[in-house]
């Protein structure tokens, strides 16, 4: 979300479009992943053609000769000459640099069957749930965000047995409680199993042990996602660049990680000084990412006209919409409205209007 506007308001800027662009990704679609959920449980086409993915390399390499897209994998950087290092040994150095690598959804290495639990964010994890899911068998979910109650509600919707495990006492922790008792009245309308204050202690090919407040159980499960937190990409840790406590990398309110290298969206945390608790409150989100961007254009232009830089505005919060399967919830600080047509159809009108942005 923070590469593709960046290039956009790059290419609306007169002197922006007289800059050579590069930009570095693995993939060259991208999923609409804030649908995610819908997209792998098919009750959305999943596509380019049918509008719920993103051709982001034909965007960029239509918008001239002076911007180009290297597919590709980043190994390394080097944070003094500015040049990152692709896995087939090609190397591209530049004036700038902008490092919006985003977040991993997946759990910690010492999470007891961390290989099996799945993920969808990415164009390969999402591969890979497409074809576990043509499993039978109980799904486990593990964690209650938005994410794990999103997946579990619409896995229930399209008739699988579904367990979701939380660790704390309530869902949606980052939500108003109004909005936790909704979700949990809305998961158990549909048949999920939700087990609060549990914890996954062991997975394995067909079963899933839990510790509950009444003891240890076995839950049958063939298919089980991860949901329980974000983690940055293994890379940041090679890009010699200032990172935090969680290994995610450390920016001024400038969105600045040094002289001239820029960071955004999920990757970053801003922080107003050195001390280990001045980073402004992190809203991990999608519309995070535009946001970020617009504030890294300006920023990066002004560097070129000798201009003083801008401060990112900070984003607390933002109006939520949660989709839990036949059930929808819109939050917004306290308030919590019930309306499953309204917000699902708001949020594909989301989907339709960002994917003719870059169309």
């Amino acid at each position: 979300f923070t590469g593709i506007e960046l290039v956009r308001r790059l290419h609306r800027d007169r002197q922006g479009r007289r800059l050579r662009v590069v930009v570095i990704d693995r993939q060259r679609d991208h999923l609409y992943i804030p649908l995610g959920h819908e997209l792998l449980c098919e009750r959305l086409p999943s596509g380019v053609a049918e509008g719920t993915v993103l051709a982001s390399a034909r965007f960029v390499e239509q918008l001239g000769p002076t911007i180009a897209w290297l597919q590709g994998e980043l190994v390394g950087f080097d944070a003094s000459s500015k040049t990152a290092t692709l896995a087939d040994g090609r190397r591209v150095q530049g004036r700038f640099v902008v490092v919006a690598l985003g977040s991993e959804l997946r759990p910690p290495a010492h999470f007891p069957g961390c290989e099996r639990l799945l993920a969808y964010k990415s164009e390969a994890e999402f591969a890979r749930a497409k074809l576990e899911l043509a499993h039978e068998g109980r799904v486990l979910i593990v964690g209650g965000g938005i994410v794990g109650v999103e997946i579990a509600g619409e896995l229930a919707h399209a008739g699988r047995d579904v367990t979701l495990v939380e660790g704390a006492p309530r869902l949606l922790r980052g939500l108003h409680e109004r909005a936790s008792r909704a979700a949990l009245a809305a998961l158990r309308a549909q048949k999920v199993e939700v087990l609060l204050g549990a914890r996954l202690t062991e997975l394995d090919a067909a079963h899933a042990r839990v510790r509950t407040s009444e003891g240890e159980r076995d839950i049958p499960c063939t298919i089980a996602f991860w949901a329980g937190g974000l983690q940055p990409p293994p890379i940041v840790e090679a890009l010699g660049l200032p990172t935090d406590h969680g290994g995610w990398l450390v920016v001024d309110p400038q969105l600045r990680c040094s002289d001239d290298v820029f960071a955004g969206g999920d990757v970053a945390r801003i922080y107003e000084s050195s001390e280990a608790n001045a980073h402004w409150p992190t809203m991990q989100r999608a519309i995070e990412g535009i946001f970020a961007a617009k504030t890294i254009a300006h920023n990066l232009l002004a560097r070129l006209r000798g201009r003083s830089l801008r401060r990112h505005r900070l984003w607390r919060d933002f109006p939520h919409g949660v989709s839990i399967g036949a059930h929808s919830l819109v939050v917004y600080g306290s308030l919590v409205l019930r309306s499953a047509g309204l917000n699902i159809w708001f949020r594909r009108f989301l989907m339709r209007q960002y994917m003719r942005r870059y169309s």
